[in-house]
């Protein structure tokens, strides 16, 4: 059995930083070479970078800072994949806004979705259902050309796309469900995992 099951391939994860994205050096452990993104939060992913240089080497991890929500930087990410470990082979969609950014009570307070504003209403659609858009549409031709790739969209549960004082954080996860959906029948099945 294969003891490194990434070994050779390229993964860019979003929201490198944080949540499920933090296990940058996870994928690393498993062979991989990472870019590991944020939009704003460059000491995040220079830890995450750090912590895998500790266990996997030197240039394991990349930090990038980059917006999902700006189309020239899902091109940079990309780029800077290509330019640094010669291919791309796995995207990992995990940026995202959630709903603290809406609320920071919003456990014990649910919010109402007449009171939010629609400038938090849109950072939160664009984040968590553009960014992922705008990044595949980055990453797909690369490996579409490769003949082999994979998109990872991070979701949530579907009791919390419909959960009382979720919005737009429910909506926007119902949304990247979707895309999934739609995005995993028009991608053609090459390779093998």
């Amino acid at each position: 059995m294969e003891s490194n099951p990434l070994s050779d391939r390229v993964a860019i994860v979003t929201g490198g930083g944080r949540g499920l994205g933090d296990d940058g050096a996870g994928l690393a452990r498993a062979g991989a070479r990472v870019v590991a993104t944020a939009a704003r939060e460059r000491p995040e992913i220079e830890a995450v970078a750090e912590e895998a240089r500790r266990e996997c080497g030197k240039d394991c991890v990349v930090p990038l800072v980059a917006d999902v929500t700006a189309e020239q930087d899902c091109r940079r990410t990309v780029e800077t994949a290509i330019a640094r470990f010669g291919r791309l082979d796995i995207l990992v969609n995990n940026a995202g806004r959630g709903m603290k950014y809406v609320s920071g009570t919003f456990l014990i307070e649910p919010t109402r979705f007449w009171t939010i504003e629609p400038g938090t209403w849109r950072a939160v659609i664009d984040t968590n259902v553009n960014g992922p858009f705008l990044m595949a549409r980055s990453a797909v031709p690369v490996m579409l050309e490769a003949g082999w790739g994979r998109v990872v969209n991070v979701s949530m549960n579907h009791e919390t796309m419909r959960r009382r004082g979720f919005s737009p954080y429910g909506p926007s996860k119902a949304a990247l469900e979707s895309e999934t959906i739609i995005w995993a029948q028009e991608l053609p099945a090459r390779g093998s995992p």
